[in-house]
C-alpha cells in the first residue's frame, strides 16, 4: 500500500511517473509494512480499539520511525529520500506535523477497515502446506530483496567514496548494480 500511495502522490504532484519503492526488485516499501505491523501488535497488545486511540498510536509510531529512518539512511547510505524542511513544524526536515497527522489518520482507518479484520480473518484459516510454502517462499525472496537491495546501496556509497572492492562477488555488484540502475531505482535518494 505504501508503494501505491507513495506513486499515486508523486503522479498527482509531480504529473509525471516515478516507482516510489525501496526495494530492488519488489514494488514495496517496507518501512510501511513495520510501521503498520508495530501499530497493528500496539493495538492489540493493549486493547486499543477507539479511533482517537488508534491515532495516537499511528502518529507516534510512524514520526518516530520516520524519524529513525532519516537518520539511518544518511548515516548508513549517505543519502535522504526526503526532506520537509519546508514544511511547517519540522524537525531537521525529518518529519513534520503535517504528514504525521495524515499517517495517524491513515492508521485509523487502515487498522479499522485492513488490519484489524485482515489479522482476525489470518487466525481462522485453515492453512494447508500449499500456503504455507508459498509463504515461505514470499519470505525468502523478500529477505533476499532487502539483502541485495542494502548491499547495492551502500555499494554505491562506497564507490562514490572511492573504496574499492575486488573479488567475482564485488565485481558482480558493481556491474549489476552500477550507479546508473540505482539511480533509475532510487531516484529520489539524494547524497548529502
Amino acid at each position: 500500500m505504501g508503494f501505491i500511495v507513495e506513486t499515486l502522490w508523486f503522479i498527482f504532484r509531480y504529473k509525471k511517473i516515478e516507482w516510489r519503492k525501496s526495494l530492488i526488485y519488489e514494488p514495496i516499501i517496507p518501512i510501511y509494512g513495520a510501521v503498520g505491523l508495530i501499530i497493528l501488535l500496539i493495538c492489540r497488545l493493549l486493547n486499543i480499539k477507539k479511533n482517537m486511540q488508534i491515532f495516537i498510536v499511528g502518529f507516534i509510531v510512524s514520526t518516530l520511525v520516520e524519524f529513525i529512518s532519516s537518520i539511518l539512511q544518511e548515516k548508513i547510505f549517505g543519502t535522504i529520500s526526503w526532506d520537509y524542511s519546508k514544511f511547517p513544524l519540522n524537525l531537521d526536515g525529518r518529519i513534520n506535523i503535517l504528514y504525521s497527522v495524515l499517517f495517524g489518520i491513515a492508521s485509523v482507518l487502515l487498522c479499522k477497515y485492513f488490519l484489524f479484520p485482515l489479522a482476525d480473518y489470518f487466525f481462522t484459516l485453515n492453512l494447508n502446506g500449499n500456503i504455507i510454502l508459498i509463504f515461505i517462499i514470499t519470505v525468502l525472496f523478500f529477505i533476499y530483496d532487502a539483502i541485495i537491495s542494502y548491499i547495492a546501496f551502500f555499494r554505491m556509497k562506497e564507490r562514490r567514496n572511492n573504496i574499492k572492492r575486488t573479488g567475482k562477488f564485488w565485481n558482480y555488484i558493481d556491474k549489476k548494480y552500477n550507479d546508473k540502475f540505482l539511480k533509475y531505482i532510487y531516484p529520489n535518494a539524494i547524497v548529502v
